[in-house]
């Protein structure tokens, strides 16, 4: 979800792509998560699940991850990522910045999950600087 409504947000200009720590590749994206995208006007039916590599995140400027726990890994991963792995609520107030994994959760946590997403992303919007896209 949060991949869906990064590109969304930030349009062609910026490459954003979405893998998971203990993610199976191959799988497509839960059919709640879905279903909340459809909702928002966001076609996921083409996204498969991908594991993380240290690659990825060695080509990454910035990495955006859900918990402290995941941050963690992340740096682990590709200890040279420290300074460019954020918790995507960052901005938000203390006790509100991690996002819980929905997966095996009913539809009512995806879709807190999904307005937890959404108050991370617009507190993010002023604190991205971007270059306008090329005409």
């Amino acid at each position: 979800m949060a991949e869906a409504l990064l590109r969304a947000e930030l349009g062609s200009a910026i490459l954003v792509a979405s893998a998971g720590l203990q993610a199976m590749d191959g799988y497509p994206a839960h059919p709640e998560a879905t279903r909340l995208m459809d909702e928002r006007g966001l076609d996921i039916t083409g996204h498969r699940s991908r594991q993380v590599t240290p690659d990825m995140a060695l080509a990454a400027d910035l990495i955006l991850v859900m918990d402290q726990e995941e941050k963690a890994w992340c740096e682990r991963l590709a200890p040279s990522t420290v300074g460019r792995v954020f918790l995507l609520g960052h901005w938000l107030p203390p006790g509100q910045r991690e996002i819980p994994d929905p997966i095996q959760r009913d539809a009512a946590f995806f879709r807190s999950t999904l307005d937890r997403m959404l108050q991370a992303l617009a507190a993010w919007h002023d604190h991205l600087h971007l270059s306008p896209e090329p005409e």
